[in-house]
Parts: C-alpha cells; structure tokens; sequence
C-alpha cells in the first residue's frame, strides 16, 4: 500500500477511516462485449511532452489489448488551469460510459478541498483507476555534514541549515516536516530552484536542502553531496530511511496531506456513473498494461518509473485530503506576502517582471497578467505601463519559484 510506504502501517490505521468518503472502486462482474467495436478517449490533463502526457500515452499504447473486446484508444490533450478544465470535463462533459478516462492532476482532491476557483468536480465520485507512479522526496546533505541518515539528524544537538525556495513552496514544506519530526533544522529560505539550493550547500552555506528525488538525487550525488532520506517511495533505493519513521502521532493528518500528491503522482481515472462492470474491466485492463512488459520497455526507453498502486489504495490517499479539517488545511492554504516599498531598478519586456531592492537584497518578481494587481498614480493599469525609477509599494510571495508579485502600486 503507498500510504503505508509514507506513512508507516500505525499511522495508517488511525487515518483509513476518513477515507470512506472515497467508494468508487468497482466490485467484480461480468465483461460482456461492451468494449467491441468502440474508441477509448485518454485525456490528458497538459498539453503534447511532459510527465503526464508521457504517461497517458504509455496507458494508451498498451491499455486497449487488455481490454475484452480490443478498443481502438486515442489521445486527448486537454490542458488549462492547472488540471481544472480536464478534472471539469470528465466530470460533467465527457461520456459516463466507461468510453473516457483521464490521466489528472495528482492535486486535484487538494485543490476540490480548499474550494479553488473554477473548481466543477468532484472526485471521491469518479471511478478512479490507480496510479501508474508515485513521486518521491529526497533530503540532500553536505558530504562532510555530521549526518549520513535520518535518525542520525534527529539524534543531534546542533542546529542544521536547510536551504529552501520560501514558504509555501515545495521544498519549505518537505523540509518544515523535518522539524514537525522533532530534526534539528533551521530553514534558509530565498534560493530560487534547485541548482541554487545545492549550490548553498557546496558553498558551505547550510548543510542541507530537499528536492523531488528526480532532478536532485543523481545531481547531488554528481557533486559528491549525500542523500540521507526519503519523503515518498523510491525501489531502487531501499536502504533510505523513511521520513514517516520519524514523525510523531499528532502530526499524521498534516503529513498525510502534504504527501498524498506525491504518493498519487500519475493517477488515473474514469468518469462517474460507470457500471461496476466496465469499471473492474477498465481496472484490470489498467493493472494489466502497467505490468505488460512492452508498456515497462517502453517507459524505461523514455526514463519513466513504473510503481503502480491500486484504486482502492489511491482512494485512501484522496480520501484523507477531503476528510482534513479546516485546521490542517489552513496550513497549506496561507500565502506568505512580503511588503516592501523601493524603486523599479529594472522592468523586463512588456513588463513581465521587475527587480528591486528587498529586505535582504535585490528581487527579482514575476508580474502575472492575471494574478497581479497593477496600480499607477491610484488607477488600476496594466503592466506594460511599468518604468524604471518608479517608486512603487510591491507585495510578493517569497515563496513562489518566481516571487510572483500580488501588487504592483506605483506614485
């Protein structure tokens, strides 16, 4: 089970309850001859390349021979809004047959709990399918940090420093359960994406930093840095500690909703108000192409992990972010804000981002089109119309990979 892979069996056992909420996974019955004859739609929940779209095409090359009745199966690419407008459609628009199934994004109970905008589905209603990979977590350390694993960390008595992007963002959160374990550990926040986060470390500026395990791990090890743990399931690497090892009783419902995206990391579904029949078909026919060993040569080809987890598994991981109360969810949900008044030392092309002195140095910030607010002389105006030498109040997410910019407003 990939929730006990994250969280451990004990803990498991106080949170499977909330996870009734999550019944759409089909009992057995009869195949028929539904199938026969029909075209089996794979949306795709981003545009052409990518992760998602590499695994719904895996599924898609090898799920219709394992489906009685051999379906021709399609492709379509349906991005927009971070996953909504796909999550949206398999809701209400596409076909209720068992003709549809969509390769989502792994947030998406997170993003239906806290009440999103644009938000029209519901997924404890979708039958859902599985997952055909987790995602996992890494913690990096120096090569001479006094720690080579993570109970090692826990038992010292002297602060460590963890590089990270800022609150809110991935590797401040990852990193903050080190300390919710009772670890050691100082957050640094202000580095902006991996290469920066690493490069601290070899600098001698901390002694640590977090990543996904697939673009920090080989990196970091490259550089003669040290992986000493894990938040997530990594097979090839077994003898890396496990975080949830660590983490005391009273902070499971945190942990659960922080890392169910990760451990659902490619999930799969069908629409609402399928037979149980054709649902089980579909669930087979899923399990079966994720074992086939022309879809396995094929994702390793492409450098794709394969890890399937069931729908009764992936339901209990949903269930439990739908089930959080307000409290836990709150957590996640607070956008930090920075507030500094300074003058616009550089303004990129259409005013697509600025720089500007900080609290603690130079910024460099996004300027969204949409999500920012951008103010001139008192009047709402757009971000073209931003100079050099404008003194103006700017309030930003520290934590956002960019430091997207909330309000932009200029004398």
């Amino acid at each position: 089970m990939q929730l006990k892979k994250l969280l451990g069996a004990a803990a498991v056992a106080g949170l499977v309850g909330q996870a009734a909420i999550m019944s759409q996974v089909a009992s057995a019955g009869s195949h028929g001859d539904f199938y026969k004859g029909k075209t089996v739609t794979v949306v795709v929940r981003s545009n052409p390349g990518g992760g998602y779209d590499t695994y719904g095409r895996l599924i898609a090359n090898h799920i219709g021979k394992h489906i009685p009745g051999n379906p021709d199966v399609i492709v379509q690419n349906m991005p927009g809004a971070g996953g909504i407008v796909a999550a949206n459609y398999l809701n209400t628009q596409a076909d209720q047959d068992g003709t549809v199934i969509a390769i989502f994004d792994r947030g998406a109970a997170f993003t239906q709990r806290v009440g999103k905008e644009g938000v029209d589905y519901d997924v404890s209603k979708w039958n859902l399918l599985g997952s055909a990979t987790g995602e996992a977590y890494a913690y990096v350390a120096a090569k001479d940090a006094p720690f080579n694993s993570l109970s090692e960390l826990k038992a010292l008595s002297d602060e460590q420093k963890f590089s990270a992007t800022g609150p809110g963002s991935d590797s401040y959160t990852y990193t903050e359960l080190l300390q919710n374990a009772g670890m050691p550990v100082k957050l640094i926040s202000g580095y902006v994406g991996t290469q920066e986060k690493l490069l601290a470390i070899i600098r001698g500026e901390v002694q640590g930093t977090a990543g996904s395990f697939g673009s920090i791990a080989e990196q970091a090890e490259a550089e003669g840095l040290k992986v000493v743990g894990l938040l997530g399931s990594v097979p090839s690497r077994p003898e890396l500690q496990q975080l949830a090892e660590f983490m005391p009783d009273s902070q499971m419902p945190t942990m659960a909703v922080a890392v169910a995206p990760l451990a659902a990391g490619r999930p799969f579904a069908t629409t609402p108000n399928v037979p149980a029949d054709r649902v089980k078909i579909l669930q087979d026919a899923f399990a079966a192409a994720l074992n086939d060993p022309a879809l396995l040569a094929e994702a390793e080809k492409a450098g794709r992990p394969i890890d399937y987890m069931g729908p009764q598994d992936l339901a209990e991981l949903y269930g439990n972010i739908l089930a959080a109360s307000d409290e836990v969810i709150k957590k996640f949900t607070e956008t930090p804000v920075e507030k500094v008044t300074a003058k616009l030392e550089e303004v990129g092309k259409k005013g697509k981002k600025i720089k500007f002195q900080g609290k603690k140095g130079q910024v460099s910030s996004s300027i969204s089109k949409s999500r920012t607010t951008v103010k001139i002389g008192g009047e709402k105006s757009k971000r073209g119309n931003l100079k050099v030498g404008m003194e103006c109040t700017i309030e930003y997410n520290p934590g956002h990979e960019k430091r997207e910019a909330k309000l932009v407003d200029c004398k």
